[in-house]
């Protein structure tokens, strides 16, 4: 079955037609739509109970006839918004058809993109040429954090990395500016820019005729105009935009770079048969790393990702620790996750960028319900896609390697996320740097270098995970007789997580191993005051006892 990904097209026809439909009519269609939840989708209360929902519900009900047409259309995205499945929202963005429904909506003529620095404009139609590359300060009556979070009820998304993602193009939305009082409804909107370090208010007017699509997620209208260097080379994710993929061999670093931008076949171009490309340069070249960029890729069918997988599962050139590299980032959704999944599952890759936009385990496909007087479309899920173990409750999937886009990069060409992986240095990983260092007896600089590695950004989502694999590494080492290297680890894990029970048990568990009894003891007993009745607790004292009764005391 084809897995449709709500993220793969972001078209919009905005403002808001005539609507013949009454206000009882609406509340019929809100009816309607309950019934349709309760009877045919009680998976969308996930995130919600339906108790929540309905009373979410019965109140926008009783509202409906005070509202006017523009605020009513609102109430139902932010209702669908409630259960916070990326894939189940009101169709104003995503595959409008038509005549599909009595609404069109009117969206102002910029692209805005969230950077690390902040909200800019990098692209608009050319009239509006001055305000391109200017950072946004104000968005009709609002500083544009308190805009974003104005419009954050619309935006049905799944973790912060969704609605940084899709917060921007409810900005774009004239009756969504309105709606939720960043501006008054006209079609005429003041945005404060801050460009070369001078502030000045352009005036945007919106229309209904922006409509334009954005498959791969760099294309851009055309006719507009884009805030960019056009000198330069161009980086390798931006090339050949409305291209679904792209790939380059960069012969210095004997790299491969694959983007990868949809998940579906484009034309007579299937998925399959561009990947056998790949592969087969891959095999006939000298190819030492291979880089698949998923970051821009909204998802399409997920079925169509097994060649991806099976050619490099195959492959034990680039199959290896520090050879196979993907990029993700905060459009990766869908059928891309489920690729993130699968590639995490079964091979060695090495993830880089910015957390993906959807949980590991998710709710997908969806069926497109139409409301029966405004013929307003609803995309509401029905498919759970469980990769990963069903206990692994992450929210996104975080890079090992992090890297952020600013707007200087952007402008200038440049990709930190490949420079991040290009300079991988499989000497510098946490464990190999450690356990080299204490074999030569550099205590010191080993505790050094494991501040650093956790104080260093590119770090910065796997922090959480430095105390239990040195942990792990620890009772490994142990495990196969190097015990001096294994009591070295686990002393530099309690001298970064002091407060831990667990990292000052394992420590103690060392110093027994290597025959320092009364020294364990006293890290057993620091582990019993951190844990208290903990299972760590009850552990050091078994230990403990085992101790004295093996001394006799």
């Amino acid at each position: 079955m084809k897995k449709i990904l709500l993220l793969l097209i972001l078209a919009s026809t905005i403002g808001i037609r005539a609507f013949p439909q009454s206000p009882a009519d609406w509340q019929a269609d809100l009816r309607h739509l309950q019934k349709l939840v309760h009877e045919k989708y009680s998976n969308l209360f996930h995130t919600i109970t339906a108790t929540e929902w309905d009373k979410a519900a019965n109140q926008f009900y009783d509202k409906i006839p005070a509202l006017d047409k523009t605020a009513t259309l609102a109430g139902f995205v932010k209702l669908v918004s409630l259960f916070h499945i990326g894939h189940t929202q009101v169709n104003t963005f995503m595959f409008h058809q038509a005549n599909q429904s009595n609404i069109t909506l009117n969206r102002y003529p910029f692209r805005l993109y969230w950077f690390s620095d902040g909200v800019y404009i990098i692209a608009a139609d050319k009239k509006y040429e001055p305000a391109v590359g200017g950072k946004v300060i104000r968005i009709g009556k609002m500083k544009t954090e308190d805009a974003l979070e104005a419009v954050r009820p619309l935006v049905s998304y799944e973790n912060e990395q969704g609605f940084k993602s899709n917060a921007v193009f409810f900005l774009a939305t004239a009756e969504f500016l309105q709606t939720q009082g960043i501006a008054d409804g006209s079609l005429e909107l003041p945005v404060v820019i801050n460009k070369n370090g001078k502030e000045e208010t352009v005036i945007f007017k919106a229309g209904s005729n922006y409509n334009f699509s954005n498959a791969t997620g760099i294309e851009i209208p055309e006719g507009w105009v884009v805030a960019k260097k056009t000198s330069g080379p161009i980086p390798l994710w931006q090339k050949d935009p409305g291209a679904f993929r792209y790939f380059e061999f960069l012969p210095a670093s004997k790299t491969l770079y694959v983007r990868h931008s949809v998940t579906l076949n484009d034309g007579s171009k299937t998925i399959a048969d561009f990947f056998q490309q790949v592969f087969d340069f891959i095999d006939q070249n000298d190819v030492q790393k291979l880089v698949l960029d998923v970051r821009t890729n909204g998802g399409g069918n997920n079925y169509l990702n097994k060649s991806i997988i099976t050619n490099i599962i195959a492959s034990r050139k680039i199959n290896q620790p520090g050879k196979f590299f993907c990029i993700i980032g905060r459009r990766t959704f869908s059928a891309a996750q489920n690729l993130v999944n699968e590639l995490e599952k079964y091979t060695e890759v090495i993830f880089a960028g910015e957390p993906t936009s959807e949980n590991v385990n998710f709710y997908g496909d969806t069926r497109t319900e139409t409301l029966p007087n405004s013929k307003l479309p609803i995309s509401l899920s029905w498919m759970w896609w469980q990769n990963l173990d069903p206990r692994d409750k992450r929210t996104a999937t975080f890079p090992r390697l992090a890297a952020d886009l600013s707007f200087a990069d952007y402008y200038n060409n440049h990709d930190p996320v490949l420079d991040v992986v290009m300079n991988f240095d499989p000497a510098r990983s946490l464990l190999k740097g450690l356990t080299d260092l204490l074999s030569k007896g550099k205590k010191e600089e080993a505790l050094r270098f494991a501040r650093d590695f956790h104080k260093d950004p590119v770090n910065r989502y796997i922090t959480d995970r430095i105390e239990p694999n040195i942990n792990a590494e620890g009772y490994r080492l142990i495990g196969i007789g190097k015990n001096e290297i294994a009591s070295g680890l686990l002393e530099i894990n309690i001298k970064m997580f002091p407060e831990s029970a667990n990292a000052n048990d394992s420590y103690a568990e060392s110093l027994m191993v290597l025959g320092k009894d009364e020294e364990a003891i006293k890290y057993y007993e620091i582990a019993m005051a951190k844990d208290k009745e903990g299972v760590t607790a009850e552990n050091s004292k078994k230990m403990i006892d085992k101790i004295k009764t093996k001394k006799g005391f």
